[in-house]
């Protein structure tokens, strides 16, 4: 990287304003002019691009980096030697129509050509997006070679006719060929030219300039940039009188202050980089910079060797103010950066947590478990046929010699009781003929008992209880029949509902009731037992004809369309699918679209 010159007296000097003097050779220029500039229109770069790879590329090998990285790295195998040139591909090179086979890219040891040149190219050009790269010439040591050498060292006999016109423009811009390619590595930072033309020492912009002038750079510049036929040489010459013209404490300033605020200008997003990582690098690199801009006018500098010290001193301060405004910064941001990391690993936290307890969580009970009193038995088998049977559960077998007991349908069972349609029945007149009751059973509980009856909503929403009519007993009456006994029908409560006149099976098709089997627990009377309604189970069933069939749900059949309906719809799809067809054939068919919309 640059280092800082010790003794600016030494050979060689630094380059004039103006061509190269008496030493055209890169590798002995390269030791006091450390920076070479492009002025160049920016390109995207690829999504996969590395700074090893080529920033620059010579046109002549635009084909060969279309390779595999294994094949280009093939290439650079001996990018150790040093390149030697030929006329042949300089004068290519410097000749516009063959310039898109050469194998050089362009550069220039002058910052201020390179300003000039890229404002000339701003105004006549079509793109404004023009930028100035900052390279380091060291690194191209070994494939640089100045333009002027291979000119001068060519043979007389193979020069074309504008060879002196070649060497005149390689002179003024002090023209640097790179063979081949300049890789990412190289290029410390490229910068647009608007944000260069603000940050120029002070002889080259316009004196006493109004703030609304300011506000564009353009109008700030102190030459002429817009004449057609422009030459360099006259510029040098203009802004080395201007400079001139300044006060001893104006041009002190401009090339102290001033050169510092290009060259930090030039390399800002380089210097900002690197100033925590490597401090003594970039406060070097600025120093080299900032002496090559200050020593520009001329023979001024050379009279004031105390500019150098100055020029050192001022880069060490702001490099310092620079550090630790960027550790401060840097500071601030990882405390952000923290704060955000802590929220987010909150917010993972508490998700966390929520999707833990929903994975856990129990459901919740909608409704009141609905308490189910103990399996009981009926109190009597009834004898007289009755068009409600009760069915045994699930299909299970029953048999009149062995019953057995079941429980009592919940009223908020999904089996749903079914009843086929009848020939309308008038219920007074059969009310008194057809009537049958139903019985209730009794359920023993104790008088420690913790179980709550069921409230009114629940009872609301079973079916509507019929109305049950008690006959005064004595409480041995309300006590649990054994199956062998036939209580009265005095004693017994029973819920009445008038029944259809269909006529039903006889007692032979009835199932028996299902009792529960004798128990000496059962056989004992209690006091405290209460008389409950036993609703009407879902597995009561209509009487069929026969037991072992299953009435099932009536199947609703379809009308089918008549003949006069298909025949209207085919005649009116017929009518609009000709009619619509006549449309799209027809000549007139915008108006007719014009008309219908």
């Amino acid at each position: 990287m640059a280092t800082s010159p010790t003794n600016h007296n030494a050979e060689p000097l630094p380059l004039p304003q103006y061509g190269f003097g008496s030493e055209v050779n890169f590798a002995n220029l390269v030791k006091d002019n450390h920076f070479l500039f492009r002025v160049y229109t920016p390109r995207r770069l690829s999504s996969v691009y590395d700074d090893n790879d080529p920033f620059f590329l010579a046109p002549k090998f635009n084909e060969r980096y279309n390779l595999s990285p294994q094949e280009i790295s093939d290439l650079h195998r001996f990018d150790h030697l040093p390149h030697v040139g030929s006329y042949e591909d300089v004068a290519k090179h410097m000749d516009w129509t063959t310039r898109s086979k050469s194998p050089y890219i362009s550069t220039s040891f002058s910052f201020i050509w390179s300003i000039w040149e890229a404002l000339r190219r701003y105004h006549q050009g079509m793109k404004k997006d023009v930028e100035i790269a900052v390279i380091d010439a060291s690194a191209l040591s070994n494939r640089a070679v100045t333009a002027v050498q291979l000119l001068r060292d060519s043979n007389p006999s193979e020069r074309r006719s504008e060879h002196w016109k070649w060497y005149r423009f390689a002179q003024e811009s002090q023209s640097v060929l790179v063979h081949e390619y300049i890789p990412g590595t190289a290029i410390l930072a490229s910068v647009p030219l608007v944000a260069l033309l603000e940050k120029l020492p002070s002889y080259f912009r316009r004196p006493e300039v109004s703030d609304s002038i300011k506000a564009n750079p353009l109008e700030t510049i102190g030459w002429d940039y817009t004449q057609k036929k422009q030459s360099y040489r006259h510029f040098c010459r203009d802004m080395s009188n201007r400079f001139l013209q300044l006060t001893s404490e104006a041009q002190l300033e401009a090339t102290t202050a001033g050169s510092v605020r290009l060259a930090l200008a030039f390399l800002r997003p380089w210097f900002h980089k690197n100033i925590i990582d490597d401090f003594q690098t970039a406060t070097v690199t600025l120093c080299a910079l900032s002496f090559a801009i200050a020593q520009w006018p001329g023979q001024w500098t050379k009279d004031h060797s105390e500019m150098w010290n100055i020029i050192r001193a001022m880069v060490l301060s702001l490099a310092e103010e620079v550090r630790e405004s960027e550790k401060g910064h840097d500071s601030s941001e990882v405390s952000r950066l923290q704060g955000v990391v802590t929220e987010l690993e909150e917010t993972v936290k508490k998700y966390e947590d929520e999707l833990t307890s929903r994975s856990t969580k129990k459901p919740a009970y909608l409704l009141t478990p609905l308490i189910i009193p103990p399996p009981m038995r009926p109190t009597f088998v009834p004898t007289s046929p009755s068009p409600f049977t009760l069915m045994p559960p699930f299909g299970l077998p029953t048999s009149h010699h062995h019953p057995v007991l079941t429980p009592i349908t919940p009223p908020t069972s999904p089996l749903r009781l079914t009843a086929p349609a009848y020939p309308p029945v008038d219920p007074i007149s059969h009310f008194a003929s057809a009537q049958a009751c139903i019985p209730l059973a009794t359920v023993p509980m104790p008088s420690d008992s913790t179980a709550e009856p069921l409230d009114d909503d629940e009872l609301s929403s079973s079916p509507a209880s019929p109305t049950v009519v008690d006959s005064p007993a004595s409480a041995s009456s309300r006590t649990t029949s054994l199956p062998n006994e036939s209580p009265s029908p005095s004693e017994m409560p029973s819920l009445c509902m008038p029944l259809p006149s269909e006529p039903s099976c006889g007692d032979d098709d009835l199932p028996p009731l299902l009792p529960q089997d004798p128990s000496p627990s059962v056989s004992k009377t209690h006091t405290h037992d209460i008389l409950m309604p036993i609703h009407l189970p879902s597995i009561l069933h209509w009487n069929e004809p026969s037991s072992s069939t299953r009435t099932e749900r009536p199947v609703v059949r379809r009308k089918l369309p008549t003949i006069a309906e298909t025949s209207s719809c085919l005649v009116t799809g017929f009518l609009v699918g000709a009619f619509i067809a006549l449309c799209l054939m027809s000549t007139q068919r915008r108006t007719l679209l014009t008309h219908l919309t």
